[in-house]
């Protein structure tokens, strides 16, 4: 196929000079459905093993039962019956103050007495105080005079009402027995509930079956302009069951929306080496994807599992730096990662080194994360990317592998000597700016001298020498770490995806946004639709994010910058 020829014209110059704006573009979506999920998504990361039972094929299909049901019952469920039966004790309870107080006094000692009086006994009964407890629990027993079978459905009646109607009882009932019971630990926690929380809102838009379907729905909340990356996920090897439909025919699919959508419809490729291992063949899949299906980048997710300098990488990030083609990266400690073992050889990092203070001597950076969502973090750091736009960590990282033709592909000869070929020159973008946590940690440390680095009259942020890099990887916030790369490398980008949902990030954000920051023309609009669905609507954060920003703060994110990412050597300019 011919490359089409593009006009020598600078990006900025054709900018000025067009009659017609660019398109608005949001740089960060997905369409997949809950066929191309994997059934364990919550496994290792719901407690109880609940992971196996709360399966995607559970959620997906209570949602498509739900909403197949016709609108005039859907309305007259069993549960709103138990909800206006609740709702009518929690407003007399409201409405007689008086004798709130007591019941949920009552309720909360007899719970108290009924689930835990034994164990207190085993622990406290050399106590003078536990005397005072076995006088009550007598006591009470005395007002419940009824058989065994009876008393025992009464008291059970009694917890139930106490996790029902009093929410101060529970969280009493819910604490003591965390500190009395170690093990309650695995419990659903509020991170868990969070978790949760993202785990269902999934399910929510994955019941449709087609992406077809989802993508009308996310067009239709942003201006009529609008164009969208769409980004495939490959979820086949991240060890949590294989999914109904597998990456490959999630992939046919979203050439499919692309042929039907293709002015609108902007799709990423998925790379993943183990695919690319698994199967030769895949690696021209992902060039003719680009060359001949218009898709436009290049989509990995390291996180699942794979560094993003892995060995079978290498040559698709070479080609992609020589045609100048985007390489979007997951770059947040978010709930998709691998769910498999943690491997031996994880314990250490590949290229990067750390000081054990005996005479200067230097080992392999020791990675101690032990369960998935720490260590999936080794993956995904940002400093990772060293090993791909850093000449000097690109050697170590070939002297690694120690593999001929890769030495040949880069004309590796020794470390002395210049690479023929490098990837000083990729363009990538950090997907999600590192996490809004991180942003708030950066706010927060300002007594970290390399974190207040930003300024400095070289405006280079971290300095990256190897000396220092332990303590990058291990102290410095992800967001001081993207800064500076993009500070030093001019392809790199990072889009705002997901964070957006919090309102903390939108001060720093404008500060990033002058031309002073040195990165105001690399910062990408991008929503996470529909993951982000948990903590708001794709349109609540757009009308959130148009109300916060000025129009010229709004033309460079969502027009300029990604009309500059998504250019490259095969492809005419987004229109």
């Amino acid at each position: 196929m011919s490359i089409p020829t593009l006009p020598e014209t600078p990006l900025h110059a054709q900018n000025s000079s067009a009659e017609k704006r660019p398109p608005f573009i949001n740089c960060h979506t997905h369409t997949f459905t809950g066929e191309h999920i994997p059934p364990f998504l919550g496994k290792k990361l719901l407690p109880l093993g609940l992971g196996f039972v709360l399966t995607i094929k559970l959620i997906v299909g209570y949602f498509r039962w739900y909403y197949k049901i016709p609108a005039k019952w859907r309305y007259q469920r069993p549960y709103k019956k138990w909800q206006s039966l609740r709702f009518r004790i929690t407003w007399f309870l409201q409405k007689v103050p008086y004798i709130t107080f007591p019941i949920g006094m009552i309720l909360t000692l007899d719970t108290l007495l009924i689930l835990f009086f034994g164990t207190l006994s085993d622990k406290f009964n050399d106590h003078a105080w536990f005397g005072y407890v076995e006088e009550l629990n007598t006591f009470m027993q005395r007002i419940f005079l009824l058989p065994s079978p009876e008393q025992v459905i009464l008291r059970c009646l009694i917890v139930l009402l106490l996790f029902v109607l009093s929410k101060s009882g529970r969280n009493l009932v819910i604490f003591i027995a965390r500190s009395l019971f170690q093990f309650l630990r695995f419990l659903p926690g509020s991170e868990t509930s969070a978790y949760l929380k993202r785990y269902i809102s999934i399910g929510r838009f994955a019941f449709h079956k087609k992406q077809m379907t989802i993508f009308r729905i996310l067009e239709k909340q942003y201006p009529s302009d609008g164009r969208f990356v769409v980004l495939p996920m490959d979820m086949d090897y991240m060890e949590a069951g294989t999914p109904p439909s597998n990456y490959m025919n999630q992939l046919n699919e979203l050439k499919a929306l692309k042929r039907i959508k293709s002015k609108t419809c902007i799709p990423f490729v998925f790379a993943d080496p183990r695919r690319i291992n698994d199967d030769r063949t895949y690696f021209d899949e992902m060039k003719n994807c680009i060359i001949k299906e218009d898709f436009r980048g290049i989509k990995t997710y390291p996180a699942l599992g794979y560094y993003p300098f892995d060995k079978d990488l290498l040559p698709l990030m070479l080609w992609a730096c020589e045609n100048q083609i985007p390489v979007l990266n997951h770059c947040i400690k978010g709930t998709i990662y691998y769910r498999g073992n943690k491997k031996k050889e994880w314990n250490s990092h590949p290229v990067f080194l750390q000081s054990t203070g005996e005479k200067g001597k230097r080992e392999p950076l020791r990675l101690y994360e032990l369960n998935n969502s720490d260590f999936s973090t080794n993956f995904t750091h940002p400093l990772n990317y060293l090993c791909l736009l850093d000449e000097y960590y690109l050697k170590l990282l070939l002297e690694h592998y120690n593999d001929e033709a890769l030495n040949s592909l880069f004309g590796y000869t020794n470390r002395d000597e210049p690479l023929k070929k490098n990837l000083s020159e990729l363009k990538i973008c950090f997907g999600h700016f590192g996490g809004e946590d991180e942003w708030a940690k950066y706010m927060e440390r300002d007594r970290y001298l390399s974190e207040n680095g930003f300024t400095t009259p070289q405006g280079k942020g971290i300095n990256f020498i190897p000396t220092a890099l332990e303590n990058s990887w291990r102290h410095n916030t992800w967001f001081a770490i993207i800064y500076s790369m993009m500070l030093q490398y001019p392809n790199v980008y990072a889009d705002i995806s997901y964070i957006l949902h919090d309102d903390r990030i939108f001060p720093m954000l404008k500060s990033l946004l002058k031309k002073d920051s040195g990165i105001s023309d690399r910062i990408l609009y991008g929503s996470d639709f529909y993951v982000v669905r948990s903590q708001k609507s794709d349109k609540q954060m757009w009308a959130d994010t148009a109300g916060r920003l000025t129009d010229h703060e709004l033309e460079l994110i969502t027009r300029t910058n990604p009309r500059s990412f998504l250019y490259n050597k095969i492809h005419a300019y987004v229109d």
